[in-house]
């Protein structure tokens, strides 16, 4: 199985299949390699709509499958504000944020591998220092990347927690490739997400955006 994604690389687009990313990045003479997270490396998209569910739930409101769905990206404070403006009653957001990672983490045996990416990120091991960059909070990533196995090919994780701006903003990839130690030019992302994309080309990076059919 292939995965398609578009290439933009210093001012170009093209379509590259996932068989094809490992000598795109050598070819490139990229040094460094920055990941999203959710929909990038892991599927994750159920167990992140059960935990952010289940913590509405607790606080008497239910969050509709499609409401959730069509604001995947957004970060978790942004996600629970937009869904208390949408609802009557009254909603505790810190206490959904803390109850939602909670309950995500408990969930994570659950995640899975993206295949094509984590062979990439086989293939690259240690010869290319390697960041995880999100919307989420530390642990969520951590819990991920543990129960993939995929956890100790990476170098660091920037997320939220560093106390950055959010995706669209550039801050956490801009933090991922100082932490890094290479230039913009010397260093290549992989997104899904539009706001991802857009984040990681006004970081200065070249970017392949992934496309799930």
């Amino acid at each position: 199985m292939t995965l398609n994604s578009v290439f933009y690389s210093r001012g170009t687009q093209h379509s590259v299949s996932s068989k094809d990313w490992y000598s795109e990045v050598i070819a490139g003479g990229y040094h460094a390699v920055i990941f999203d997270c959710d929909g990038t490396l892991v599927e994750s998209s159920e167990a992140h709509f059960q935990s952010f569910q289940a913590a509405v739930r607790a606080q008497g409101q239910d969050m509709p499958r499609d409401w959730y769905f069509a604001r995947t990206g957004l970060d978790r404070q942004s996600l629970f504000r937009a869904f208390s403006a949408d609802v009557s009653g009254e909603l505790d957001v810190t206490l959904a944020i803390r109850e939602s990672i909670k309950n995500f983490i408990d969930l994570s045996s659950s995640v899975t591998a993206i295949s094509e990416t984590a062979e990439l990120v086989r293939a690259l091991g240690l010869a290319h220092p390697m960041a995880v960059g999100t919307n989420a909070e530390l642990e969520v990533p951590t819990a991920s990347l543990r129960a993939t196995d995929l956890l100790k090919y990476f170098d660091c994780i920037v997320s939220i927690s560093d106390d950055v701006a959010a995706k669209p903003a550039p801050d956490i990839f801009l933090r991922a490739k100082e932490r890094l130690g290479f230039s913009a030019a010397e260093t290549v992302m992989f997104e899904d997400s539009s706001g991802g994309v857009k984040a990681a080309l006004d970081a200065g990076l070249d970017v392949f955006k992934i496309a799930h059919s």
